[in-house]
Formats: structure tokens, sequence, C-alpha cells
């Protein structure tokens, strides 16, 4: 006797045969039927071959209360097949095979192209303003659970092997979640700089950039200099640009300066020495960290008060800033007037706040580098060109209280004095050090010091011309003294550009009141002088 599910599929083989010729509708009902049958019965009503690898366990109903098109029929069984973890591939060998699904990825599914029965597919999604990596994350909601998702972040896309009615609802969901988002669509924007230079601007901020965090499709941005128009050039969603330009605007202000006035100056010690004595001041002295210093005093309590005058208006000094500058000044006019300083040089740089600049004096010598011995050609002497002289570099900071620290790098190089004239040799001198000064203030930087042997002959007139006796009549001495390289920086803070003229003739107007003190303080020692008895 047969069984009831083997009766039931016989008479249902009969009926579909008899309906699929009017409208390919079958009518359905299961109780209890084997999963083998089942699939017996798809091959059968569909006319497709089905190879069962392995006996699939368990039973399936289904109440059906109108009839359905048969190929429905295949849409029944995978969705019993996938509740079991397996389900229908198109082998391409004229039959379907029943597989493990986790296996159905690894198989040659169709790619982007409709099939007979739903059985899985790979399908490409690219995308034209989301990421790859953001949206795939998204469709994984959309997907059935040993579905297949691989980003390509090159293309920008994602490649997703899934049954069919999820690769459709993704389809449609991806109208709503690929669109453009103005606030996180890159735009380019370019920033002209009044202040800051473009590429160092470029190198702060792209360091800014490389910690920052971007939300879900945010294209990162980026940040290039145009150098011609000293403009930044950002690329940029609107978001991220409204907080760059932000922090562009900051860095972009108008930076202060800071003039300096410095005088490169020779004192002989010995010579210093002797002006002391006569105008009662002293000519300075070296401490252990490079500054030099000067005594400001001049003369007793009846040298003449230093007189600022009515018409002199530096409002940005202090009282008694000017008075120790003028006072440092006078020191300075009364070494050089007695021929204990020599003033090589009083240059002037503007300087950009924590920038260094630098200054240079002296000179180009030809210094020789040995002999070449040529074949026909004779010897010929090599010579190299070397820079002898001061260089001074400056690199002033300011603080919020007016006061500038000075970073300051000395470098002297010059020629013995008692060197081979084609061979000479050379010396280096350098100081480096630093200093907070108040606006206006003079620092004083030494170390920078030489020997000098002087050799004087003296003879008596006529005497001294005779032979082998006239050696009696003459006088020859030495004296050694030391001469200091003095370099003097005065900063002064110039807060706006149209300051600096202003400044100028603040500081031309010191210089005249600095003469008439000195020769004030001159005038007085002279006079005391005559009126000693």
């Amino acid at each position: 006797m047969k069984s009831p599910a083997k009766i039931f599929l016989l008479s249902l083989t009969l009926a579909t045969l008899l309906g699929a010729a009017a409208n390919e509708k079958v009518s359905l009902a299961i109780d209890g039927m084997g999963m083998t049958d089942l699939i017996k019965l798809v091959a059968a009503t569909t006319h497709k071959n089905i190879f069962i690898g392995e006996e699939i366990p368990g039973t399936v109903s289904y109440a059906g209360n109108k009839p359905i098109h048969k190929k429905d029929l295949f849409g029944i069984l995978q969705s019993t097949l996938d509740a079991r973890g397996y389900t229908l591939v198109d082998t391409g060998g004229g039959y379907l095979s029943v597989v493990k699904t986790v296996d159905a990825t690894q198989m040659n599914l169709p790619f982007m192209e409709k099939s007979d029965i739903p059985q899985m597919q790979t399908h490409i999604f690219t995308f034209h303003f989301s990421s790859a990596e953001n949206m795939g994350a998204k469709i994984k909601h959309f997907t059935s659970k040993n579905a297949k998702i691989t980003a390509s972040k090159d293309s920008n896309s994602v490649i997703l092997t899934d049954f069919p009615e999820n690769i459709a609802t993704i389809q449609k969901a991806m109208k709503l979640l690929d669109m453009k988002d103005e606030t996180l669509a890159n735009t380019t924007h370019v920033i002209p700089l009044k202040n800051a230079d473009a590429k160092s601007l470029v190198a702060t901020l792209n360091t800014i950039l490389g910690k920052m965090n971007l939300i879900p499709g945010q294209q990162p941005p980026s940040i290039a200099s145009d150098d011609s128009t000293n403009s930044l050039i950002v690329i940029a969603s609107d978001e991220l640009y409204n907080s760059l330009e932000a922090t562009i605007l900051s860095l972009d202000h108008d930076r202060q300066q800071v003039y300096v006035r410095a005088k490169i100056i020779e004192i002989s010690d010995n010579k210093s020495q002797e002006v002391g004595i006569k105008y009662g001041l002293s000519g300075g002295a070296v401490g252990s960290n490079g500054m030099f210093t000067f005594d400001s005093r001049l003369g007793d309590n009846s040298t003449p008060a230093i007189n600022l005058g009515d018409s002199l208006s530096l409002s940005m000094f202090s009282i008694p800033t000017i008075k120790a500058g003028i006072a440092l000044g006078a020191n300075i006019a009364l070494l050089n007037s007695n021929g204990a300083a020599d003033i090589l040089s009083e240059p002037s740089i503007l300087c950009i706040d924590n920038q260094e600049s630098s200054i240079y004096v002296g000179k180009t010598e030809s210094i020789s580098s040995g002999v070449t011995q040529g074949v026909g050609t004779g010897i010929t002497q090599n010579y190299i060109r070397q820079d002898i002289g001061l260089t001074l570099k400056i690199k002033p900071r300011l603080s919020n209280d007016n006061k500038v620290l000075l970073g300051v790098t000395a470098k002297l190089e010059d020629i013995e004095p008692n060197s081979i004239v084609d061979r000479p040799s050379t010396t280096k001198r350098e100081v480096l050090t630093s200093a907070i000064v108040n606006n206006g203030e003079s620092v004083i930087i030494g170390g920078l010091i030489r020997e000098k042997i002087d050799e004087t002959n003296t003879k008596v007139p006529f005497l001294g011309d005779i032979p082998i006796l006239g050696n009696l009549f003459k006088n020859k001495a030495s004296s050694r003294d030391k001469i200091n390289l003095v370099i003097i920086l005065t900063p002064y803070i110039i807060e706006k550009s149209g300051d600096l003229n202003t400044l100028r003739a603040q500081l031309t107007e010191l210089d005249a009141i600095q003469d008439r003190y000195i020769t004030n303080i001159t005038k007085n020692i002279e006079a005391k002088k005559d009126a000693k008895p």
C-alpha cells in the first residue's frame, strides 16, 4: 500500500500537468511531508532536475487555500531549505543542486542577472556619495544571515552575495541611503592670507587634521598652498570648513614686530680704563654668561641731570628706561671720542615675533688652499673665498607684560694679525645667549675678545740716527691690549605696521637729546678742571 505522502504527490503531479496547460497554477496542501518528498514534488511540478546529495531531515506542512503559480514552489522550497541550512543552486549543467547555504557563496553563482529560481546571486553596489565602508554597515541590516559582504575602498563599492529578495530590497534602499549630504560633501574654498605664510600654515593645519575624528560618510579634507598669491586651497565639507576657517582666521592675525637697533663696537681695555679715570665711569666687564655690563654713573652729583624736554613724546617708554638708554649712549660716545671705542657698525633690523632674522657685517677674503703642479704649466696657486666678519642672528619673542625675550647668536670670524700672508690663520668666536628685556631696554653682549700687541719705537732726533751709538738714544716698547667686541641690542615693540615711522621719529629725537646731554657732560667736566687751582 502506498503512503499518503506518495499518493498526494502522484495526485498533485497529475493535477499540475492538467493545470499547467491552463494557467500554470497548482493547488497545494501538505501535512507532514518529508523534505526529500517535497523536493521531488517541486521537481516533478516544475519539470526541473534536482540533485539531493544527502538526506535532509524533518517534515514540512503547508496549508494552501488558493492556487499558486508553479514557479512559486521554488520559493516555498527555498524557505524550507533555508530554515534547515540548505539552499538550491543552479549548477549550469542542466540540474539544480541542494547544498549547504554556507557553501553556496563559494560556488559559481549568477552575477547581476536574473535566474529561473530564487537562488543566491552576486551583485555589486557602487556608491556616488557615501563611503563603501559606511554603506556596507548599513546594508547588512537588509541581508540574510548567510550573506557575504565585501567592501572595495578603491572603487567605493560593495560586493554582495545574497538572495534576490534581499538584493531587491537593498536596491530600493540605496535610493534613500546613497544621497548627497551637502554638509558632508567636499567643496573647494580659496582663502587669501593677510599675514601668515601659506606654506607654513599648511603644515600646521595638516597636523591638526591628522588628529581630527571624521563622522561616518565624511570625506577627509585636503589643504594646499598657492605661494604666488599666499592663499590656502581647502577642499572640505561645509561643516569641516566652518571649523577650519575659524582656526585659519585665528592663526592669520596681524603679527607683532620688533625693531632692533644694534651697535657693534670694539672697546680697548687699556684705553677705556684711562677714560674711566678721566670721566668717572667704568668701561665694562664681561660676566660668565657672555653678557657685558657698563657702569652708567657719569661723574659725581654735579653731573647735569637728564632733561627729556617737553617736545619728547615717547609714551611707549618708561622714564627710567629712557634715562638708562641715554646714560648708556653717553658711555659709548665718551669712549668713542677718546679713542677707547670704535663703533664699527650701527645696523637696524625689523623682526617678526618668534621668527629669526640675521645681520652680517664683514667681507669675503681670498685664502690660499695650496698649490697645483701642472704638466708643462708650472705651479698654480689655489684660493678659496671665505667670509670674514660678524654674523648676528636675533630671534625675538614677545610676552604679555611688554617684555621681549631675545635669543641671540653672535659669531665672529677673523684673520690672525700675525699669520702668514698667503696662508692666513683664521679665528672663530661665537656667543649664544638669551635675555629678557623691557621694551626699549638695551642688552649688551660681550666676550668676543682678541689680544692686540702694539710695538712703539722712539728716538732722539739726529742722535738716534748715529750708527751703533744711536741705539743709546732709541727706545723700543711693546704693550698688550685686549680688544672686546661688544654688541648692544635695543628692541622696540611695534604693535602695528604704521607705528614704525612714529618710532623712528621718536628715536631720532632721543638721539638728539643724548647728543645734547653728552655735550653738557663734557662742558661740565672741563669747567670743573679749569676751576681747580
